[in-house]
């Protein structure tokens, strides 16, 4: 067994199961026992006792994430709801977090969940809260639950409520900060400088063409001196120094909460300041939140809240989601190891050995591609509850969302950009703002008589969405111009002679309507029997008048079996509820009005008028399609809850299985069209799974507890039909990942999981066994019946002992495209996250981790960093150490076979490929991880001893974050996705290093 799984299951008998059964062993008095409140979670549009709940809801509450000292959101809670999976795409500060749950629906178009803030719709709200605002966060993930939402709800709806303040009680002043440093956890090994030369002498001498012999002489020195010279050189790790810095972070919270008879309010500040471990980057964010509720009188009730969020991501980071050319991290990893080597001191940007090599000086580079990117973002709701009569409310519902993005760019005289525009700097300044109005109006009626309880909620709501977005990029700016005047000055710029500065690009987003209606019925019987059935109606404007409207219905129903009266009286069982829930939701994420035929006007599609550009119009690149549609899934949920020991051990277990149909596809159409793509409703998705949480109190005494949570997920995706838009063959077709042009390194195919690898399969080298040697003219021929990769990997030269060899799975003596097959998947078997919390009188503890098992992860990096490709002089991953010889000890070319066996017969590795980057299975590793992700030890002073300090809590705590992580795979981080395909999720390409993150910090209320 692996050894990764093995290590899993050990710490989930270590951590979970072995303190269960300590705690069946445990006595207890009656004064130890816990009695639980009873718990409400927030349910589409209402609270619901967390006992009649009857579809599948995640939830995480303040108690959970409140000693998190992280300032991402999302970060508090991964691990920690089953079903969901929460990754960051690389470890660059603000990274993009993506969360999917129950593993997306859509193949081309977002999985991302549907967010609603304090009621109201927003975008990755998560990375917008502190986890300190936090009072519960609800996900819904079975359509039961989430067709209430109708629109955007088939990818699971996460509902965030903020702390607000209590009324009749005094103010309390609460400050919360950390400060601590991040630090690289790993690198990528690569040749030492005598490892390098040696390899650029093959790379030089192997053909013996005197030009190359000549310069290689003249750059590095003659072969009788490179041992001398190279295993004593200063040695340059590039990797160290652009990331080897130590990244200071210091982050505050501060909160004021109180009321009086009549109003509640709190105010919440949080700054961060995070640089990242990369020179030149970092993050800053500033953020305010003011909530206030007012009772007018006993019936009606009023409250506002105003967040607002300026956030400054700097940095241009290791890459783009564009291909290869966008690398920067090629530059730390392949630029030479050494000082010197050419007449240019390697301090000093080198021209020749740019354009020779495709690289500069990573810390050069990085002090000339500057990247600002701010975002300001705005959240204002107002809500008013009048209670008609004292079983009926009315509850209106107002939001304003605006998102304002700015992006400055500057390209330096050295960047290949700018060596393409007369060696002069450029500039793009980037300009995007949405805006979105929300109002929602509800009327809930909620009766008792007998054994009956009825819940009956009818609603209206409306969502408004536009927006601009504008860009400049500006060419031939002056050399000598920084790049803060660059951003302010780009009046600067002077085109040569005969040359035209682009032009301004502006456009308006297509303005997004959503109008709904919904109601939702609630009736318990005898506190035994639920039943709720709801109905959406949505209408978009993003399709056409005929497919504008959908009805999403949906039926969940639970027995609660502890109710019964064979269970009723069973000291030792606190909750038994048995869970079936059927829904349909819907999902709209298209561009609007691609339903129809709308003209663009812009200077792209312009003409040459005198001296200016006058703009022309066009119909774009996507085929109107009038008949496109709602997406809609259908999910059906069994579940069961249950609670044991008066709430020593509870859980949930879960089985799903999730179709979705008429998905939202952006195809590719022949070009004899006029036009590129065109969004069709093609192809079905499932998604089967099952989920288990678990939690204990293992032990609950006065001076001591220990408490354990854990839970796990199973899910199984599966392609069920690509529809009839991909010609002939409808069965599958390929899909390129974007980290090399023309590189289709995926298939999407029927009855295959999302995200299949699709390539070659890695035979290993040519031996000299797979050669006829000719020793008049010492040429090695390939043996007849010995399939030849000269095409597929070596750039169509002859392939020679020690080349890289691919299998022949069609054995048809050569090798070619049809030899490409599937490489595994970035779907894990299972995943998920446990935790431990401990307290000893004043001192508390607490241990998180996560982990996954059974996915693939695509190492792109390490296909490039062993391909030679086209450029000599590029230095490689340390495995190159121990490819294929040609030269012996003594600098003399071996051509004998015998001779050149033994002298590779402790080799392992093939020469470099000098053809195009191809996938092959070498790249495609294991991804299981399990990661040590939060280690906290606090202590609270004790608590009389504060009292005449007017302090009610003073704690202070120390914890690292990414401690360490056991797994198998090669590159940075098995995390790691930075492709924004759904289609090519697991492609780990120049992804920005993870770090270690080590802080300590101070909690003191007032």
């Amino acid at each position: 067994m692996d050894k990764r799984v093995q290590s899993v299951k050990w710490l989930y008998l270590t951590f979970f199961l072995l303190p269960v059964l300590a705690m069946a062993q445990e006595k207890e008095t009656k004064a130890e026992k816990e009695t639980k409140i009873d718990e409400v979670v927030l349910v589409g549009y209402s609270r619901v006792s967390k006992k009649d709940v009857t579809n599948a809801v995640g939830s995480v509450k303040a108690e959970a994430v409140k000693d998190m000292p992280v300032n991402s959101a999302a970060e508090a809670i991964q691990g920690r709801i089953a079903g969901v999976q929460i990754t960051a795409s690389e470890g660059s500060p603000g990274a993009e977090v993506e969360i999917k749950v129950r593993g997306g629906t859509s193949i081309t178009q977002s999985n991302a969940p549907l967010y609603i803030v304090d009621g109201i719709q927003m975008d990755n709200a998560l990375s917008i809260i502190s986890p300190k605002e936090i009072e519960s966060i609800e996900v819904l993930k079975d359509a039961a639950s989430t067709s209430i939402y109708g629109s955007r709800g088939a990818n699971g709806v996460v509902i965030i409520t903020t702390k607000g303040g209590r009324k009749k009680a005094v103010t309390t002043i609460n400050y919360s900060g950390y400060t601590g440093v991040r630090k690289i956890t790993n690198t990528i090994p690569v040749l030492d400088p005598y490892e390098f030369v040696m390899y650029q002498y093959e790379l030089y001498n192997k053909n013996g063409v005197a030009e190359d012999i000549t310069a290689f002489n003249t750059r590095y020195g003659t072969y009788d001196q490179l041992a001398t010279k190279y295993q004593n050189i200063k040695e340059r790790d590039w990797q160290n120094e652009l990331f080897g810095q130590e990244a200071f972070n210091f982050t505050h919270n501060l909160s004021l909460t109180g009321g009086s008879d009549k109003s509640a309010f709190s105010l919440t500040l949080n700054h961060v300041e995070e640089d990242g471990i990369m020179l030149n980057s970092g993050f800053r964010r500033s953020m305010a939140n003011f909530k206030y509720d007012y009772d007018v009188s006993k019936k009606l009730k009023v409250g506002f809240n105003a967040r607002y969020s300026r956030q400054l991501i700097s940095g241009a980071g290791t890459s783009a989601t564009g291909s290869q050319g966008t690398n920067r991290l090629r530059n730390a990893v392949r630029y030479q190891p050494f000082e010197g080597g050419s007449n240019v001191p390697v301090d000093d940007f080198d021209p020749n050995y740019a354009t020779n090599t495709n690289l500069v000086n990573p810390l050069l580079l990085n002090d000339n591609e500057i990247k600002d990117a701010r975002t300001n973002d705005l959240l204002l709701n107002a809500y008013l509850n009048y209670n008609i009569t004292k079983d009926l409310t009315f509850r209106s519902v107002v939001g304003y969302v605006q998102k304002d993005n700015f992006v400055n760019q500057f390209w330096g005289t050295i960047t290949s950009d700018a060596r393409a525009n007369n060696n002069q700097p450029i500039v793009q300044l980037t300009r995007n703002q949405t805006r979105r109005i929300t109002n929602t109006n509800t009327l809930n009626y909620t009766k008792k008589f007998g054994n009956h309880k009825l819940d009956l909620l009818l609603g209206q709501e409306t969502v408004q969405t536009d927006g601009e977005v504008s860009s400049t990029y500006t060419k031939w700016l002056p050399v000598s111009i920084l790049p803060n005047e660059a951003f302010a000055n780009i009046q600067a710029a002077s085109p040569p002679s005969g040359m035209i500065q682009d032009a301004p690009k502006t456009s308006a987003l297509p303005p997004d309507r959503l109008a709904s209606f919904f109601g939702r019925v609630n009736y318990i019987y005898d506190n035994k029997y639920i039943i709720t059935a709801s109905v959406r109606a949505d209408g978009s404007n993003i399709f056409g008048p005929e497919n504008r409207w959908a009805t999403f219905p949906a039926l969940s129903v639970a027995w609660k079996m502890k109710e019964e009266k064979f269970l009723k009286n069973k000291e030792w069982l606190d909750e038994l509820k048995l869970r079936f829930g059927y829904g349909l939701a819907g999902n709209n994420r298209i561009t609007p009005y691609l339903y129809n035929t709308f003209f663009t006007t812009s200077t792209d599609f312009g003409y040459t008028f005198g001296s200016g550009v006058t703009p022309g119009a066009t119909t774009g690149t996507v085929l109107a399609n009038p008949n496109i549609k709602w997406e809609a899934t259908v999910s059906k949920n069994l579940g069961i809850d249950f609670g044991f020991f008066n709430g020593r051990l509870y859980g949930s277990v879960d089985g799903y299985i999730t179709d979705t149909k008429d998905l939202l596809v952006l195809a590719k159409i022949p070009q004899t069209s006029g036009y590129d793509s065109q969004f069709q409703n093609s192809g079905k998705t499932q998604n089967k799974g099952v989920e288990v949480s678990l939690g204990a109190i293992i032990v609950n005494k006065e001076n001591f507890t220990w408490k354990t949570d854990f839970n796990i997920s199973a899910n199984r995706n599966v392609i069920k039909s690509l529809g009839a838009s991909n010609g002939p063959n409808s069965t599958q077709y390929l899909v390129a990942s974007g980290w090399v042009n023309n590189l289709f390194d995926f298939i999407a195919k029927v009855g295959n999981p999302v995200g299949t690898y699709y390539g070659y399969v890695t035979e290993g080298r040519y031996e000299i066994s797979d050669f006829d040697y000719n020793s008049t003219t010492q040429a090695y021929t390939l043996k007849t019946g010995v399939a030849s990769s000269s095409a597929v990997a070596n750039g169509s030269k002859p392939i020679q002992p020690g080349d890289l060899k691919l299998r022949d799975l069609n054995g048809d003596g050569q090798i070619t495209a049809a030899d490409q097959t599937e490489l595994g998947s970035a779907q894990p078997k299972f995943f998920g996250g446990f935790s431990q919390t401990f307290r000893y009188r004043n001192w508390d503890m607490s241990l998180f981790f996560n982990f996954s098992v059974g996915n693939k992860v695509y190492n792109a990096n390490k296909v490039e960093f062993t391909t030679q490709y086209l450029y000599r002089d590029n230095n490689m991953a340390a495995e190159v150490a121990d490819r294929w010889r040609w030269f012996d000890n003594n600098g003399v070319k071996v051509n004998d076979p015998t001779a050149l066996a033994a002298l590779n017969a402790n080799t392992t590795m093939w020469t470099p490929p000098q053809g195009n980057y191809i996938l092959h299975s070498y790249a495609i590793e294991d991804g299981s991880f399990l990661r040590l992700n939060n280690v906290t030890i606090g202590y609270s002073l004790p608590k009389n001893s504060l009292e005449s300090l007017g302090i009610k809590n003073f704690r202070l705590y120390a914890t690292v974050n990414n401690l360490f992580t056991i797994t198998g795979y090669k590159g940075y981080d098995p995390e790691a996705s930075t492709r924004k395909n759904p289609l090519t999720p697991g492609v780990d390409y120049a992804a920005y290093p993870r770090s270690r993150f080590i802080l300590t910090g101070v909690d003191i209320t007032f």
